[in-house]
């Protein structure tokens, strides 16, 4: 049963540091394997690209005793063949550990195009591992089977058998109920309390305890609907209804009608007045229904609709005539005559003055006489 894992570094020269000197078997791809370093970032230095990320590694375990140290490293040799294309890659196997691995050193760069090695996201690791799949299965070996999405112990299975249920399904039960109520972990901790269940975070993994039976489980244990990438996956998102906005109104659901922004010093004119006046009649005779869509107006017929509507053109070609007319007469008065010579209010005010009041003697002061000899200057 082999397994992935994928990750970048932005030293390629530490990555190979440490997978060689544990290596048991080590080969290269498109590149001389005792050489790798060098020839890796030679290819960097090339396109100009020795900077930031450098390299990904690749981590490939296999089940214990299902190959052997040269067939691992064979393995790893194909999936660099499917995956890195292009790229320099060393492939150094361990078996330090229980189970044999590979280290898959990726050059970032391509010899060929100088683009980078481009693996991020979890779609990218879905499509490496499931070439490592493609490649164990060619081979006959096992792998990994997708988590149960709920796992049940022998113990739990003999009691469903009997009829019975354990606290684990209780748990379970109390889990299901609170998350389709919830829309983040703070909320769906209290309603999980209340239904008897306490649940602690620890970074990735997700603790339950039935605080009637005093016993705790993880999350895994429980099978992969009860982890916690699938609980704050599935919180279902509530979202308040907003107040719908009357277009007729300022304000949602006011149905009072604005005041009218008023000017002391303006004396509006009466056919404008009377346009105004037309218009709170024809509202009140309406109720406004004219003017906007309800639910009541569902219930008109479209000859009704119709007659609203043709009444609404009238009104407002009504309105367009008398603002006209209005607008018209302000301009034909004399005071507002654009071809008579303009003079201003000040002046007119002096006039008045100088032909009221008599004609005052013209006082002349007396001048210096610049030209007469004083005497030299103190």
């Amino acid at each position: 049963m082999a397994t992935i894992k994928l990750a970048r570094s932005t030293s390629c020269s530490r990555c190979i540091n440490y997978a060689e000197p544990r290596a048991t078997v080590k080969s290269g791809f498109n590149c001389d394997v005792n050489y790798a370093k060098t020839q890796m970032k030679a290819t960097r230095m090339i396109y100009g690209k020795d900077d930031k990320v450098q390299a990904h590694t690749l981590i490939q375990s296999f089940k214990p005793g299902e190959v052997t140290p040269e067939q691992a490293n064979a393995l790893g040799y194909q999936l660099a063949e499917k995956v890195a294309d292009g790229h320099q890659v060393a492939i150094y196997t361990h078996t330090d550990k229980d189970h044999i691995h590979n280290h898959l050193v990726i050059n970032s760069v391509n010899m060929d195009t100088g683009l980078k090695f481009q693996a991020h996201g979890q779609k990218a690791i879905q499509e490496v591992k499931d070439m490592n799949d493609q490649i164990c299965l060619e081979h006959g070996l096992t792998i990994p089977e997708e988590p149960a999405k709920v796992r049940y112990t022998t113990a739990e299975k003999s009691l469903l058998e009997k009829g019975k249920s354990s606290w684990k399904d209780e748990i379970r039960e109390a889990v299901d109920y609170s998350v389709s109520r919830t829309s983040d972990f703070k909320s769906f901790s209290a309603l999980l309390n209340k239904n008897g269940v306490d649940v602690k975070l620890r970074g990735k993994t997700i603790t339950y305890t039935h605080l009637n039976a005093n016993k705790k489980v993880r999350a895994s244990k429980l099978g992969s609907e009860y982890e916690k990438e699938t609980i704050f996956n599935g919180f279902e998102r509530h979202i308040e209804p907003t107040e719908t906005r009357d277009l007729t109104t300022d304000r949602s659901g006011n149905n009072e009608p604005r005041p009218a922004a008023t000017d002391s010093s303006f004396d509006r004119d009466p056919e404008l007045q009377r346009s105004d006046a037309a218009t709170e009649k024809l509202g009140e005779s309406q109720s406004g229904e004219q003017f906007t869509r309800d639910s009541a107006s569902d219930d008109y017929s479209p000859e009704q609709l119709q007659q609203q509507l043709n009444q609404l053109r009238d009104h407002t070609k009504q309105l367009q005539r008398d603002s006209s007319k209005a607008v018209k007469r302000i301009f034909e008065t004399p005071e507002n005559d654009l071809e008579r010579p303009f003079r201003a209010k000040s002046d007119r005010n002096r006039e008045d003055s100088e032909r009221n009041e008599p004609e005052q003697p013209t006082v002349k002061r007396d001048q210096p006489d610049y030209n007469q000899d004083n005497g030299p200057s103190l």
